[in-house]
């Protein structure tokens, strides 16, 4: 069940949504870990710099901000631009001071593949946007919130939307995105080994066996993927034990061995090994994370970014 949170920091109404799960496409569990629409005033109060479990959409449809890095020196707000960052990339956001900035931000836990290649071949992505762009995230971003405010079957189908939407709004300008698709049988034998791994994680299944499940040797296999993926196999397989892992952890409130041995881990210690690898949190407080709450916290407030007062409420 979600909740709603309407916050007011510095004065000004932000609204933050806790997470509602929404099935997979090609395998992925696409879940909304959060959705905030609002005026901030980040040229007076910045977001400091700190890792995102998640991925990041963030959209700056009136006023200036900017990204900052803990190391780069802070760069010139701008206006009118989309950006995209990975999990585990420590940033910040600051403006004008004094003005405020309207933004929209939506946290996914994962993304298609091909922009989570592009991301990791290019770094943070963004685009500039023109007045039909910001009409368009304004309009996703209200649609979004209503169907979490009721929720009905074909919620999940409009989340997906959105998460394609805007996938294909911060791809834009890439010259990569038109690059000619491996199809035919490199393509076939890898997802049909993607398939069978998928299907066999429960079993802690080994490439070598997906290997001879579809009639390869495992050094043809890793030359497959390499080729349309850009991964070895087992990069591939870890990436699907961890999203078996996430879906499970935000769909039950199941034990931590219990969601090991369904996602191909061989006890809990390695799935948290693998998780705060792969995510920068431990599974328990990646399950807890329900929303950021921008306000100004009590002194006493248990949070990891005090200035703005990231909360975590218990998985019940």
């Amino acid at each position: 069940m979600q909740k709603i949170f309407k916050i007011t920091h510095a004065g000004l109404p932000w609204v933050a949504i806790s997470p509602v799960v929404t099935p997979a496409r090609c395998g992925r569990n696409a879940m909304l870990r959060y959705l905030g629409t609002g005026q901030r005033l980040y040229g007076d109060r910045p977001m400091p710099s700190h890792k995102r479990v998640n991925w990041e959409f963030l959209a700056v449809v009136r006023g200036k901000i900017a990204p900052f890095t803990p190391t780069a020196q802070r760069p010139e707000p701008v206006a009118s631009t989309f950006w995209l960052f990975p999990p585990g990339l420590a940033h910040g956001w600051a403006g004008e001071p004094g003005k405020k900035c309207e933004l929209i931000v939506i946290h996914f836990n994962s993304v298609p593949t091909v922009t989570a290649e592009l991301v990791a071949g290019r770094g943070p992505l963004s685009v500039a946007l023109n007045a039909a762009d910001r009409r368009f995230l304004r309009a996703a971003a209200g649609k979004l919130k209503r169907h979490y405010w009721h929720p009905i079957r074909e919620s999940e189908i409009h989340t997906e939307r959105t998460l394609m939407d805007l996938c294909l709004l911060i791809l834009r300008e890439c010259a990569e995105r038109r690059q000619p698709l491996h199809t035919g049988h490199s393509l076939a034998k890898v997802v049909r080994a993607e398939k069978w791994l998928r299907d066999q994680l429960a079993d802690n299944p080994a490439i070598g066996d997906a290997a001879r499940e579809i009639g390869l040797s495992s050094s043809q296999l890793n030359r497959l993927f390499r080729q349309v993926r850009k991964r070895s196999p087992q990069q591939v397989l870890n990436q699907l034990k961890i999203e078996r892992a996430m879906e499970l952890l935000g769909n039950s409130t199941a034990k931590l061995h219990s969601v090991a041995a369904e996602s191909g881990f061989s006890s809990a210690s390695n799935l948290c090994r693998a998780f705060k690898g792969h995510k920068g949190h431990s599974p328990t407080m990646w399950r807890q994370e329900t929303f950021i709450q921008y306000k100004t916290p009590s002194k006493s407030a248990k949070t990891d970014h005090t200035a703005h007062g990231r909360r975590y409420r218990a998985v019940t």
